[in-house]
């Protein structure tokens, strides 16, 4: 029933933070690989399970174009626990809709806190995605829409496509012919070119993982676009294999190799993470310190997203922690340990969908700042509901809000909630 208020310098913080973190995984994915085919072997990802990923593709800066951090705060420091470099990352409907909300009810307001709603993420994307892609006045971007993985709510591919109708305006502002469409409307002609009601499609807005979805022809005629460079897309999937939680293990073990401020970044603002490596006595030292130090750490798949997979080891029993920690030394794929934060919490009040019963509850939330063009724009926040489980993601019933800006009173200390 509120948003998170935030001192603007605070998010200012938070951008310049999440931007120079960004360009700390990056070099630490430079220092093991050149291309993404290097790169998606030194993360141990299966061969072939990324489709679109063009294996020549060099790690270059550009694919930092991108990203939503997932922050939380212990004592009022941000902590981020995972790094989001992707096209697809999700939310930027969900702020631009809530903050402008919350924007008109407090607008009227005149207390002296100078209160502004962030910009739009929507547009500061679609100026990304024109800008990045070299895109002109009138150029075809097809949005594919999908199942797995979708937003709840929008499994259905119609419901999907009207959610998506303000994205396709932002992008017709941006002066881009902009098309939500099913999968299968995709077609690939003889020589390869991508086509969209007979058009040629002069670029794809990804939303999704390419492994994740089923086989399917519109699947396999954008596959062969990609792989024959006949068409653009935001992001190339290389930007995929950065999001991986393995990147912040790297950032850990590389510390001796960082500047000085950028080391004491990562030890103060990235929770110790390890990756458990594929055998040897490395593995079953760690793991033995993983039973040891359950309350203490999180278990993850390291290519997960959407909180599948993640074991929070304060929250299970001796028996449980010990069978998740065989599994992954089971699954083949790697996963990491990281430190557990014990989130700070803020009171918020939440009203019942279907009573209208209120109920104030102090809850735990992750802030995710989006960055487009390397420039902050808004911010989603997921927040822990009364009696909710302790996974802060959609998918697990966490409860999405946004941010509302304020100005920094004299003398007070930064971080969440210094309204």
């Amino acid at each position: 029933m509120r948003p998170l208020f935030l001192h603007r310098s605070h998010f200012a913080e938070v951008g310049e933070l999440s931007l120079r973190l960004m360009e700390l995984i990056l070099g630490a994915c430079r220092r093991r690989a050149g291309t993404a085919g290097e790169l998606e072997e030194a993360l141990r990802v299966p061969p072939g399970r990324v489709s679109l990923l063009q294996r020549s593709e060099p790690l270059h800066d550009g694919l930092l174009v991108a990203a939503r951090p997932d922050i939380v705060y212990d004592s009022g420091v941000p902590k981020f626990v995972e790094f989001n470099i992707e096209g697809n990352v999700g939310g930027t409907l969900q702020a631009d809709m809530l903050s402008r909300r919350f924007g008109d009810v407090y607008g009227p307001i005149e207390d002296g806190c100078g209160l502004a709603i962030p910009g739009s993420s929507v547009d500061a994307r679609f100026s990304a995605i024109r800008s990045s892609l070299g895109l002109a006045d009138g150029d075809l971007v097809a949005i594919p829409v999908f199942r797995q993985g979708a937003l709840p709510g929008a499994e259905e591919p119609e419901a999907f496509i009207d959610w998506l109708a303000p994205v396709c305006e932002s992008g017709k502002r941006h002066g881009l012919d902009t098309v939500a469409c099913t999968m299968d409307q995709l077609k690939a002609d003889d020589n390869a070119v991508l086509r969209l009601d007979g058009r040629r499609v002069d670029a794809v807005f990804r939303l999704f993982l390419s492994y994740d979805q089923p086989a399917s022809p519109g699947l396999d005629a954008l596959t062969s676009a990609m792989q024959a460079g006949r068409v653009r897309m935001h992001t190339s999937e290389t930007s995929w294999l950065l999001s991986d939680k393995t990147t912040l293990a790297w950032l850990w073990e590389d510390r001796p190799l960082l500047a000085g401020s950028d080391r004491e970044l990562v030890e103060r603002h990235v929770p110790w993470t390890a990756l458990l490596p594929a055998g040897g006595r490395a593995r079953e030292e760690l793991m033995g310190y993983a039973v040891g130090h359950r309350a203490e750490l999180v278990l993850k798949p390291a290519g997960g997203y959407g909180g599948q997979g993640v074991t929070l080891g304060p929250f299970a029993s001796g028996e449980r922690w010990a069978g998740a920690l065989r599994a992954a030394g089971e699954a083949g794929e790697p996963y990491v340990l990281q430190r557990y934060v014990a989130a700070d919490q803020v009171s918020i009040d939440f009203t019942h969908e279907v009573t209208g019963a209120v109920e104030r509850a102090s809850v735990p939330f992750v802030l995710g700042p989006f960055l487009f063009g390397r420039e902050l724009s808004g911010a989603v926040v997921r927040h822990g509901e009364p009696g909710g489980g302790h996974v802060l993601n959609s998918h697990h019933g966490a409860r999405v809000n946004s941010v509302v800006l304020v100005n920094q009173p004299p003398g007070a200390r930064l971080g969440a909630e210094g309204s």
